[in-house]
């Protein structure tokens, strides 16, 4: 039994401070137990981490001496202040650490080069105008949205350099930084903070996209994107309740979720849109459609009418950025009630997975673009990488239904003008 110095010992060794921890647990404003080449705190919470970022010891004594000096100044009489507390001489997420101030000017100059041509052109801007010319100067002035910037030029340099995994720790501070300051504003929402926060909604839309397609070291199952889903549906709520603020900032209210208005593509006569309408017809008689409850067989109606629209816009020639967001909202898009879609998705009914395969195949026929399709990679492509999870999730019994999005994925189905 520990005598109460015993215990009083033990008890200031456990709660002494870390010196010289990582410089993620520092800004994190947590405890590192200081393991070498990664801390507990880091292991647990980014799975592809091989070291941390460890400051000199000879760099951490200067600033503990500098600090002291910097005190004693400060409370020496007759020295007044060299700047006002209220004055800031950078933008609040522009880090004092000088590398961190490096990753942030060298993902910033990759965002402004490489990132923004990679982005959607949309709100009726094109990517020019919104990702490369609009959004860069309204980072500097709102937080939120360079935080985002930030992140989606991460995620792009990663696919980039998947060796550099500073990049992957990165994406995970600045991700966190979005999402928090984002919950923060939804609740004071003012007219200057509406543009930045709808375009940070959009590109977490991007970014949870990204995320949810690639493979983790935990897991090489595919997942059906929920949360990305779930993201477009609040993004799109957003919009329309301020749409009036969003278009007198110069935004088409009609130009996110829609096609080109009164485009009207039923009398397009096409020999791969004749092979879609009668390969989905085909999937709504195999699965008996007619027999099932209200509520299900209105959703796979619905999505099936989406998926013969969405390839009528392919073989008109629609606009590969057109084509590209119909994808990518087509679950908040559906007539019919959007949970019951949702629910079908995650329970892995194979008519909505063969019905979300064909979704995604749209993207086999178009431009590849980072934002809707990640790297060129196969193994780490979007494309590739849904339709054979996908497939890998279809019961063996119902694997006949996949048979036409995995021939687009190997080049056998074309598009032909």
């Amino acid at each position: 039994m520990e005598t109460p110095q015993e215990l009083t010992v033990s008890l200031k060794l456990r709660l002494r401070k870390s010196r010289h921890g990582c410089r993620t647990c520092k800004q994190r404003k947590i405890k590192c137990d200081e393991a070498r080449p990664v801390c507990g705190n880091c292991a647990r919470r980014y799975y592809d981490v091989e070291r941390c970022d460890y400051p000199l010891a000879s760099a951490t004594h200067r600033r503990t001496r500098q600090s002291g000096s910097d005190s004693e100044s400060a409370e020496s009489p007759g020295q007044p202040a060299l700047l006002s507390p209220g004055i800031v001489t950078r933008p609040a997420s522009i880090s004092s650490d000088h590398s961190q101030r490096q990753l942030e000017m060298r993902l910033m100059y990759h965002y402004t080069q490489f990132t923004a041509m990679q982005l959607p052109a949309t709100y009726g801007y094109s990517s020019k105008e919104l990702w490369l010319d609009r959004v860069p100067q309204m980072a500097f002035e709102s937080d939120l949205l360079l935080d985002s910037v930030l992140t989606v030029a991460a995620l792009h340099m990663q696919d980039l350099m998947p060796e550099d995994h500073k990049l992957g720790m990165a994406v995970n501070h600045y991700l966190d930084r979005t999402l928090a300051k984002h919950r923060h504003s939804l609740g004071c929402i003012e007219n200057t903070l509406a543009e930045p926060l709808f375009l940070t909604a959009f590109m977490l839309c991007i970014t949870s996209w990204q995320i949810s397609h690639r493979k983790s070291a935990a897991s090489e199952m595919y997942r059906i994107p929920s949360n990305v889903f779930a993201l477009v549906r609040g993004c799109c709520a957003l919009h329309r309740q301020y749409d009036g603020w969003l278009a007198r900032a110069g935004y088409d209210p009609g130009a996110v979720w829609f096609t080109v208005p009164g485009t009207n593509f039923a009398e397009t006569d096409h020999p791969l849109l004749q092979e879609v309408r009668e390969d989905v017809a085909n999937l709504l008689e195999a699965f008996h459609v007619n027999t099932m409850p209200p509520d299900e067989a209105s959703a796979y109606e619905d999505t099936a009418g989406c998926v013969v629209n969405l390839y009528e816009a392919l073989v008109a020639q629609e606009s590969n950025t057109i084509l590209q967001r119909l994808v990518f909202t087509m679950a908040v898009r559906m007539k019919s009630r959007y949970d019951v879609e949702v629910a079908m998705l995650e329970a892995g009914q194979p008519l909505a997975l063969a019905l979300y395969a064909r979704i995604l195949a749209v993207l086999g026929f178009i431009e590849h673009l980072w934002w809707s399709r990640g790297p060129l990679t196969h193994n780490r492509d979007v494309l590739h990488y849904s339709i054979n999870g996908i497939s890998n999730m279809m019961p063996l019994r119902s694997s006949w239904a996949m048979e036409w999005p995995l021939k687009v994925v190997s080049g056998e189905i074309k598009l032909t003008v």
